[in-house]
């Protein structure tokens, strides 16, 4: 009993310590950014899905349910207006399914525009289209 409470104790002040943006759009997208000492956490909804997306502060390293972290790529972009991040894998034995996936952002004027995430599943008949969001012309709460 002990152990559980030093650990919620820990997990607690963990989270305390994050800042949060939160960040919608007309389409019913939303969108919080967990901003952490090493990276941020990006926890997207809309129509009743949720998907979470991991990204390093300095973009060597993420995680995306539908790509493996040891297949991830991550490629980006940055110039005078922003930053454009690509997050993808191919074709890879995932757990116990074949997936392959692909989350863009993009941040304007050190603000989130815009973020999608594409996760598809393998199936008998070929490639199944599991998770699709796109939250664009997002404006932060």
């Amino acid at each position: 009993m002990k152990q559980i409470l030093i650990l919620s104790t820990l997990l607690l002040s963990m989270s305390a310590h994050a800042d949060t943006l939160k960040y919608s759009n007309s389409n019913g997208c939303d969108v919080e950014v967990e901003n952490r000492n090493n990276g941020q956490i990006f926890y997207v909804s809309k129509d009743g899905k949720t998907e979470i997306v991991g990204l390093t502060k300095n973009l060597s390293a993420g995680t995306f349910a539908y790509c493996d972290d040891s297949v991830l790529q991550i490629n980006s972009f940055v110039g005078s207006q922003g930053t454009g991040i690509m997050m993808s894998c191919s074709e890879h034995v995932n757990g116990h399914a074949t997936t392959r996936g692909r989350v863009d952002i993009e941040i304007m004027n050190k603000e989130l525009a815009k973020i999608s995430i594409d996760g598809q599943v393998k199936g008998l008949f070929g490639w199944k289209q599991d998770t699709k969001i796109v939250c664009d012309d997002l404006v932060r709460k």
